[in-house]
């Protein structure tokens, strides 16, 4: 048996977020025979046509995780899975992600957040659709604003769900994804997927705008503030769609004393994409053949389209307007 490469051990931490931990086959298998005699609540979930199986020892987030994703036949066998463990809205503990390559399993140990739960099933799903299909990930939201698909990226707090949700109430504009979505390369072009059912947003979204003011009727609101939502309810099904062309990227900062848009060149908008991870602090695995397949699927794809950068200082209704000029003038 060949040995497994664990190069990529790259036990993290940032402030709020969690632990994520490689480890072996064996290792995995230890947690595996612990854990699943206390398995309570199993389920399958199509992610972006990947078969993704949640084991976990309570039921707190079974409404949230069935809401969340399509439905895919039980019967199906998994290409990934994923144990929710010791979690739940009233975990204590590190939150802790043990994750083995090898069997694509992970394991998620004292996690209170549902929305790490969901980021971290689509970062594995991710993890093999780069290995096996060319499929990527990122952590960003994609629209369709004036006809052509716009990508939406950029650090925490810069206001990617804000804006996002602006842009979808004008009239035309359509939404594939609100935080991550993947893409591929086909025929010339490239193309983003969505990749969840129903979105996990804030349930003070309706503050800034005010057309999303009776969204959180259609939700339950968790101990995080957020819900999953179905936005058909309020935006009507026309303004959901499965996929896109992206051919515009927004990357967001925000940061005073620099212009509040410029247009990029796509050698310098990769450069704070490498640097910043592509702004996803839930990627499994950091090896050298990984970042490289990253590093030149975003490098691809920034070709393709025009970018802007912007710099979220001001109101978001004046940043929306930007990203509309924006889409008008390319």
């Amino acid at each position: 048996m060949a040995k497994q490469d664990l190069r990529n051990d790259r036990t993290k931490t940032t402030s709020g977020h969690y632990v994520k931990r490689i480890i072996s086959i064996h290792e995995k298998e230890k947690k595996y025979q612990k854990y699943l005699p206390s398995i309570i609540f199993e389920r399958k979930a199509n992610i972006s046509g990947g078969c993704l199986h949640l084991y976990s020892d309570n039921e707190a987030w079974e409404d949230q995780w069935d809401e969340n994703w399509f439905f895919i036949d039980e019967n199906l066998r998994s290409h990934a899975k994923l144990f929710s463990v010791k979690s739940g809205p009233d975990a204590k503990g590190i939150p802790t992600v043990y994750y083995d390559p090898l069997s694509r399993t992970a394991f998620f140990e004292n996690n209170n957040y549902y929305g790490w739960l969901k980021s971290v099933a689509l970062a594995l799903m991710g993890d093999v659709f780069e290995d096996n299909h060319r499929i990527f990930s990122s952590h960003s939201a994609l629209l369709e604003v004036n006809g052509k698909g716009t990508m939406i990226i950029g650090p925490s707090g810069t206001g990617k769900t804000t804006l996002s949700y602006g842009l979808l109430k004008e009239k035309g504009n359509k939404i594939v994804a609100d935080d991550w979505f993947y893409f591929k390369f086909l025929n010339g072009s490239v193309i983003g997927y969505r990749s969840e059912k129903n979105t996990y947003i804030r349930a003070d979204l309706g503050q800034t705008w005010k057309e999303y003011k009776d969204i959180m009727k259609y939700a339950k609101v968790d101990n995080k503030g957020r819900a999953i939502a179905n936005l058909s309810k309020v935006v009507g099904k026309e303004k959901l769609i499965e996929s896109t062309e992206i051919e515009r990227v927004v990357l967001l900062r925000r940061e005073k004393g620099k212009p509040a848009a410029e247009r990029m060149k796509p050698k310098e908008a990769l450069n704070i994409l490498v640097k910043n991870d592509f702004f996803n602090p839930h990627i499994l695995q950091h090896t050298e053949w990984k970042t490289k397949i990253r590093k030149e699927a975003f490098e691809k794809l920034l070709k393709k389209t025009e970018i802007l950068l912007l710099n979220t200082i001001e109101t978001p209704q004046e940043s929306l307007n930007r990203i509309l000029d924006f889409a008008e003038k390319d």
